[in-house]
């Protein structure tokens, strides 16, 4: 996986943040997914616990679409005054090798505040998918070929990879459906247009819990401490990890001071242990 570096001053105390540096008017937080997905869902813990220091607020913009090309090519563009700031999955970082025009370019057009959390991606299917467990998974995946619908957030994200590299480690054949973001591809699960998904744990957490859908894996290289009876796919196919993780930006023009303070308001957050 391709990577890249974020910047974080996590060992700045949470009074270092001034009052005179703080914006006048609330920061605009675009997420470039619909709601209910985990950008949207971290996005929305981040802004309540960033109140104290960031008093005049922040609310949160769901441009979702293009895998989510639309809201990061939006936030490039914007006015690099502080007031509008991206929260994305790292699938930004192979963007342009996905998209022949993706709207932006993450070397050059973001100034990098924040990694923020990461997870890993859970293989779910729903209740029509006769398979129990993930080695029934493989099996039942390899023996029908161009059967199984798998559905994600968009073409290009972390979940579409996570299945492209599945197949390729495992030779199996699934059909890709990509919507609009996480919300509405489980909503295609629970409808039975895809059988599996590559989801995001927070994304699909209650309906595991409620026994609508059921974890067959995890994409992480070991087991998860959050799903401790959950296998991590490498225990069938050595070798295999995909994770999530989440970078905070402003467009790239932004200046350093502004940067710094926004740097200092997320790492005061996220020195939080509540948090």
């Amino acid at each position: 996986m391709l990577r890249f570096a974020l910047m974080i001053c996590a060992t700045i105390p949470a009074g270092s943040v001034q009052a005179a540096d703080l914006p006048d008017r609330p920061i605009r937080i675009i997420v470039p997914f619909t709601p209910a997905g985990t950008s949207d869902i971290l996005a929305r813990v981040l802004a309540e616990a960033a109140g104290p220091f960031l008093p005049r607020g922040s609310v949160i913009e769901n441009r979702g679409g293009a895998g989510g090309n639309i809201g990061s090519a939006a936030v490039a563009a914007a006015n690099p005054d502080g007031y509008t700031i991206l929260l994305n999955g790292n699938g930004m970082a192979i963007s342009k090798q996905l998209f022949k025009n993706p709207g932006y370019d993450w070397r050059q057009d973001f100034n990098w505040i924040a990694r923020t959390a990461s997870t890993p991606i859970l293989l779910v299917v729903n209740d029509k998918m006769p398979a129990r467990n993930l080695a029934e998974f493989v099996a039942y995946a390899r023996a029908n070929p161009g059967k199984l619908n798998h559905g994600t957030a968009g073409a290009g994200t972390p979940f579409h990879l996570a299945a492209a590299l599945f197949d390729e480690m495992a030779g199996t054949r699934m059909v890709h459906v990509p919507y609009r973001g996480t919300g509405p591809s489980v909503a295609g699960l629970l409808g039975d247009e895809v059988q599996l998904m590559f989801a995001s744990s927070t994304g699909v957490d209650g309906l595991i819990r409620d026994g609508r859908v059921r974890a067959i894996a995890n994409t992480a290289s070991k087991r998860s401490p959050g799903w401790p009876d959950v296998p991590a796919i490498a225990e069938a196919l050595p070798g295999y990890a995909a994770e999530l993780w989440y970078p905070l930006a402003a467009p790239a023009r932004t200046p350093a001071s502004i940067v710094a303070i926004l740097e200092r308001a997320t790492a005061a957050v996220m020195a939080d242990r509540a948090f």
